[in-house]
């Protein structure tokens, strides 16, 4: 009997997609229930679907989860979070120029297509008909859905870095830092941790990282639509710990200390320009490029365990609505 139930969580455990076991990485609550894990890319809301104890009703809307009306209190349930989902991919950043829904706002057939990838999101539930705890739908920023919301206007992979309007080296007290980590030249190196603590970054699918001669060190630019699809240009994290962040940067980690964002959304991040030319380099060799092997660290997002008394981000409501996203300025 033992043996029996063994082999059957072993086989539920082998059966999870191997993203299931990925870095989630900084996870920052949004809305009611809404979280959005940068390491895994998972996009998720947790709705409560019973009420209080013995009063046969669901805790926010009233009904009945006894009975008949169970089943129609999971379909409401669910309808509300993958609503709210929508929302949440929509006003996520692709990159210091717009959101996924500035980016779709004149794509209707593409809009669509996220619509339909939601509806058909994963759900997980009580296992029991009628019975009370939550329901949990999700989504994640990698495979069909970023195929949907990547932009095609961006240039994958072109090999061009793109310049800052300015250089900051006049601008910025220079800074000379030196690798934490040795390695033989270029090829020491499996990634690349960016600290960026402090500067209150705004996660992005697509963030450029600069040298503080104005050019681009890594990004898009470099990186395959495939492997974006795939992977995500870069992953977010709350540790420099490379040990945790082994899975994706490797064994031995290039640490640089982030010294400032750029763009009125901080999207983008600078580097010392020592450190940006050793970046270039290295992502000329192995597979730090392939592979995205880089991860930015943030601050523990308001609302969080590790920052108590903030409160969690807002999605912001408009008269466009998700159904018809407003182009930004």
């Amino acid at each position: 009997m033992h043996s029996l139930r063994f082999f059957l969580v072993l086989t539920m455990i082998l059966a999870l997609p191997a993203w299931a076991w990925a870095l989630q990485g900084y996870v920052q609550p949004v809305g009611d229930g809404g979280t959005i894990a940068w390491g895994s890319g998972e996009v998720a809301v947790v709705r409560p679907l019973g009420g209080h104890a013995g009063d046969g009703t669901d805790g926010e809307s009233g009904i009945d989860v006894g009975g008949e009306s169970s089943s129609f209190a999971l379909r409401l349930a669910a309808t509300q979070a993958r609503k709210q989902l929508i929302d949440m991919i929509l006003a996520v950043r692709i990159d210091a120029r717009g959101t996924v829904s500035a980016y779709l706002a004149d794509e209707e057939d593409a809009t669509a297509r996220v619509r339909g990838i939601v509806q058909n999101s994963p759900l997980e539930r009580p296992t029991a008909v009628g019975e009370a705890g939550d329901i949990r739908v999700f989504e994640r920023l990698r495979g069909k859905l970023a195929e949907v919301i990547l932009p095609t206007t961006i240039q994958f992979q072109s090999g061009i870095a793109p310049r800052m309007s300015t250089s900051m080296e006049q601008n910025m007290a220079f800074v000379d830092q030196v690798p934490e980590e040795a390695g033989v030249g270029t090829a020491g190196y499996t990634g690349v941790i960016v600290d960026a603590r402090g500067l209150q970054v705004t996660p992005a699918l697509a963030p450029v990282i600069y040298g503080q001669d104005g050019l681009g060190a890594y990004g898009p630019f470099l990186v395959s639509r495939a492997n974006a699809i795939d992977k995500g240009v870069a992953a977010y994290a709350v540790t420099d710990d490379p040990a945790s962040l082994r899975e994706r940067v490797g064994d031995r980690p290039l640490v640089v200390r982030a010294l400032s964002t750029f763009g009125s959304w901080r999207t983008d991040l600078v580097i010392s320009s020592p450190m940006a030319r050793l970046v270039r380099a290295m992502m000329q060799v192995g597979d730090a490029v392939d592979n995205c092997r880089v991860v930015i660290v943030l601050d523990p997002p308001a609302g969080s365990a590790d920052a108590p008394g903030a409160q969690p981000f807002a999605i912001e409501s408009g008269e466009s609505g998700a159904g018809q996203p407003a182009k930004e300025e």
